[in-house]
C-alpha cells in the first residue's frame, strides 16, 4: 500500500522540477500581465481619466515590458469599486506594486487551501494542508492566476470564506462577500447560499458596498454604464480562441455565429437545470456551493484559463469525500481541470512542465483520500495520461499565437471603441481563427468541470479522517 508520504512526497518532487527544470521558454512582456490592466486603470483613475476608455494605453504603455511602439492596449473590466484598491497600487511603481500584489495572491493561495479542507469539514493538519496545498500549486487556472497577477484567485477565496464564516462570523463574512464581488464570475456559486440567513444577509451587504464604493470611483450611474462596457467587451471577445465559453468553443468547431450562440444557450441552460437538481438534492453546504461553482463556467460571459479557479473547491471536496464511482469521475474531473490543455498549444516547450504538474495533481488528490480509493485513482490516472498524450500531438502539431506576440506592428483606428480595438488586436494576433484543434483543447476543462459537479451530485457525504494518519 502507498503511504500518504509518498504521494505527498511525489507530488512536491513533480512541482519542484516542473518549475526548476521544466519551464518552458519565457514570453517577452511585463510582469504579472493582466496586473497591468489593474495597475494602468488606477492610474487612469487617479488622474481623472476614463480608466474603461482607450486613455488606459497612456498608462500602459509606460510599464516595463510593454512595447510601446505598437497598440498593445489591455481592456479594464472589473468593477469599478475595485479602483479604490487598484489607485492605491498605482502610487508605486509597477516593478514594486507588481510583486506586492504577487505575495497577496500566494498568501491567497494558502488561504484557498486551508479554506477548502474546513469547507470540506476536514481536519486542518499539517498532512491536510500540504495535500491541498499541494493540489492548488499544480492545478493550472491557480497557477495561471498567480502568473498573469489575475483578481480570481483572492475574489474566489473571498468566496469560499464566506460559506465556511457566515455561521461564526458576521461581520466577516461581510469582508468575504466584498472580496468575492471584486470578481463576478468567481462569486456565481454564491447563488447556492441564497435562504441561508446569515449567508444571504453578509452577501445582501457586499453588494450595497460595492454599489456604494463604485459611486465613490464612478458615480451614481455606475450599474448601467458598467453593464454597457461589459456588453461590449462581451461582443468583442465572444468567439476569441483564449475564451472557454461553450459558443466560442462550438465556433472554433465550425459552427456559425448564430449556430454557436444557441449552442452556448443551450449549454447554459442545461447547467441551471443542473445547478437546480444539485441545489435541491445535496444537502452539505460547501458541496452545492462547489458544485454549483463548478458549473459557472458554462453560464458565464468571460472565461479564460484563470477563471477555472472555480473547480478548486470541488476538486478539493471530491478528493477528501468521494468513492467509489464517484471518486473516478471525481479525479478524472480534477485532472481535466488541473491541465492547462490550451497552453500546450500556446506554449509546446511547456508540454513537460504541465506533465509533471499533472502528475503532482494526481499524487496529491489521491493523499487527500481514504487509502482503499488508490486503485480506482489508478485507473482515472491512467486514462488522462493516455488523453494527455494525444493532446500533447494535436497541440503540437497546431501552434497558437500568444497575444500580444504575433501583433507585428498593430496599430489601430483612430476613434473606435476599447472593445473594437480590443478585437482588432485579436483578429490581428490570430486568435479569431476558427481552429477545431484548439477547441477540442478548450473542451477538455469544461468535461472537467461537468464530471466534478456530477461527483458531488452522486456521493455519498462522508466525514473522512484522510491525513490523519501517514
Amino acid at each position: 500500500m502507498v503511504s500518504r508520504r509518498w504521494l505527498l512526497g511525489v507530488a512536491c518532487a513533480a512541482i519542484v522540477l516542473a518549475v526548476a527544470a521544466a519551464r518552458p521558454v519565457r514570453t517577452p512582456g511585463p510582469l504579472a500581465r493582466d496586473f497591468e490592466a489593474y495597475w494602468s486603470a488606477g492610474v487612469a483613475s487617479d488622474a481623472g481619466a476614463d480608466p474603461y476608455g482607450r486613455e488606459i494605453w497612456n498608462a500602459e504603455r509606460r510599464v516595463p515590458g510593454v512595447d510601446a511602439g505598437r497598440d498593445e492596449l489591455l481592456p479594464f473590466v472589473s468593477p469599478p469599486a475595485t479602483l479604490l484598491a487598484w489607485r492605491i497600487a498605482a502610487r508605486r511603481p509597477y516593478d514594486t506594486a507588481a510583486r506586492a500584489w504577487w505575495a497577496i495572491l500566494a498568501i491567497s493561495l494558502l488561504a484557498l487551501a486551508a479554506i477548502a479542507l474546513r469547507g470540506s469539514q476536514v481536519p486542518v493538519t499539517p498532512a491536510s494542508c500540504a495535500a491541498s496545498t499541494l493540489l492548488a500549486i499544480a492545478f493550472a487556472p491557480i497557477s495561471s492566476d498567480l502568473a498573469l497577477g489575475q483578481a480570481a484567485l483572492p475574489a474566489f477565496l473571498g468566496a469560499c470564506a464566506l460559506i465556511v464564516l457566515a455561521d461564526r462570523s458576521l461581520p466577516a463574512a461581510f469582508a468575504c462577500a466584498c472580496l468575492a464581488f471584486a470578481q463576478p464570475n468567481a462569486a456565481l456559486g454564491l447563488l447556492s447560499q441564497l435562504g441561508r440567513n446569515r449567508a444571504t444577509l453578509a452577501m445582501l451587504a457586499g453588494v450595497l458596498v460595492t454599489y456604494a464604493a463604485g459611486v465613490v470611483a464612478a458615480g451614481w450611474a455606475w450599474p448601467a454604464a458598467y453593464a454597457r462596457t461589459l456588453a461590449s467587451h462581451g461582443g468583442a471577445e465572444r468567439f476569441i480562441a483564449i475564451q472557454f465559453t461553450p459558443a466560442s468553443i462550438a465556433y472554433g468547431f465550425g459552427a456559425s455565429p448564430l449556430a454557436a450562440i444557441v449552442i452556448g444557450g443551450a449549454a447554459a441552460a442545461a447547467a441551471i437545470a443542473a445547478a437546480l437538481a444539485i441545489a435541491s438534492r445535496v444537502r452539505d453546504r460547501f458541496a452545492r456551493f462547489a458544485a454549483l461553482s463548478a458549473l459557472a463556467p458554462f453560464v458565464a460571459g468571460f472565461v479564460h484559463e484563470h477563471d477555472l479557479v472555480v473547480a478548486y473547491a470541488a476538486a478539493v471536496w471530491c478528493a477528501v469525500h468521494s468513492n467509489g464511482r464517484a471518486r473516478t469521475l471525481a479525479l478524472a474531473g480534477t485532472l481535466l481541470t488541473a491541465v492547462d490543455w490550451l497552453g500546450l498549444a500556446q506554449r509546446p516547450s511547456g508540454v513537460a512542465q504541465s506533465l509533471l504538474l499533472a502528475i503532482g495533481a494526481f499524487a496529491a488528490f489521491v493523499a487527500l483520500g481514504e487509502r482503499d480509493e488508490l486503485r480506482r485513482g489508478a485507473r482515472a490516472g491512467v486514462a488522462v495520461a493516455t488523453l494527455f498524450a494525444v493532446a500533447a500531438f494535436v497541440a503540437v502539431g497546431h501552434p497558437m499565437p500568444v497575444w500580444p506576440d504575433a501583433l507585428g506592428g498593430f496599430h489601430a483606428e483612430p476613434g473606435v471603441s476599447v472593445a473594437a480595438v480590443w478585437l482588432a488586436e485579436q483578429r490581428a494576433n490570430g486568435l479569431l481563427a476558427a481552429v477545431p484543434a484548439w477547441s477540442l483543447l478548450r473542451s477538455l476543462p469544461l468535461v472537467g468541470c461537468a464530471l466534478l459537479a456530477l461527483a458531488i451530485a452522486t456521493s455519498k457525504y462522508r466525514h473522512s479522517s484522510c491525513c490523519r494518519t501517514a
